[in-house]
């Protein structure tokens, strides 16, 4: 939840009292506070509804370039936004010669940040152009939940380079019998192991190789990295800090109040209806149908690709 920060000037004694509700006052009309967003607006909206004849500010934290933004009412300064950032002018006295208030941004200023503004905006065009998104989106199935403990019995991969794919499917053999709830998720038996599972090593050597240097992609990624970083541990592999993007953490952002987080939930919510079959290579298939749904992901992918 956003740290919040208001400032009261010259407002009813019932709306400061008001605000303690919520807030701590630790100076003279300065409230801090930290609720989600929903009650932030709906606060925000009490204080300007009731400030009367007084001045309010508000700041919070926000995911833009400086972490933070802003909003003022009945003040002086106004709050405006340049190139996705806001600031503040503060307007000029009135000349003796004019009728409207300026603002004080000399035409050199304003010249200046149009320049800047404009060469941004083509580079920004440049580089989409120029951009592929390049990523790996991967998922496991595993006999347990304990990376410690329990072992990989198959990966599943996509390797994304622009419109370009390629895949990589392995089940891995195992030198025990798998546990019964685990065939009763996933519908691998111990005899599909015995019989298709591949050398486990040369296995995840070739994964390693799949993946080169490219950002991971998958739901809930943190538990296939550990995974991951177990099973390179075990074999005497070197496993080298990949940069990783979790889906779930990019869903939560964008739909803050779904009854829960499963994947098959998150998949409807996202107009994919379909059975979640709790098979590696085919719930990479149903994550790459979600990507282009997600808002953030080509953020995130431009930022750690």
């Amino acid at each position: 939840m956003p740290f919040t920060v208001i400032t009261l000037t010259n407002v009813p004694y019932s709306l400061r009292g008001e605000l303690t509700k919520w807030m701590q006052e630790i100076a003279v009309g300065v409230y801090v506070g930290n609720f989600n967003s929903r009650v932030r607006e709906q606060l925000w909206q009490h204080i300007c509804d009731n400030v009367q004849k007084g001045e309010a500010t508000i700041s919070y934290a926000y995911r833009n370039a400086i972490g933070y933004t802003f909003d003022s009412y009945q003040t002086k300064q106004e709050v405006f936004e340049l190139d996705g950032l806001p600031l503040i002018r503060y307007p000029l006295n009135k000349r003796k010669d004019e009728n409207k208030e300026g603002y004080g941004f000399s035409k050199a200023f304003q010249s200046h940040m149009q320049y800047k503004l404009e060469n941004k905006k083509n580079n920004s065009k440049s580089n989409q152009n120029d951009f592929i998104p390049s990523y790996i989106l991967i998922d496991l199935e595993t006999t347990g939940l304990d990376e410690k403990k329990n072992q990989i019995i198959e990966i599943g991969a996509l390797k994304v380079k622009g419109d370009c794919t390629e895949e990589f499917h392995r089940l891995l053999h195992l030198d025990e019998n798998l546990p019964d709830f685990i065939t009763e998720l996933t519908g691998i038996t111990t005899q599909m192991l015995d019989a298709d599972g591949c050398d486990r090593k040369k296995s995840i050597e070739d994964f390693a190789c799949f993946i080169e240097d490219m950002p991971l992609v998958g739901y809930n990624i943190r538990f296939d990295i550990k995974f991951l970083e177990q099973e390179f541990y075990r074999l005497g592999l070197d496993w080298k800090n990949k940069k990783c993007i979790d889906v779930l953490s990019l869903v939560k952002r964008e739909k803050m109040f779904l009854e829960n987080y499963k994947l098959s939930n998150i998949l409807v919510s996202y107009g994919i209806d379909t059975v979640v079959q709790h098979r590696a290579f085919d719930d990479v298939m149903l994550l790459a149908q979600l990507l282009p749904k997600l808002n953030g992901f080509e953020a995130e992918i431009r930022r750690k690709g």
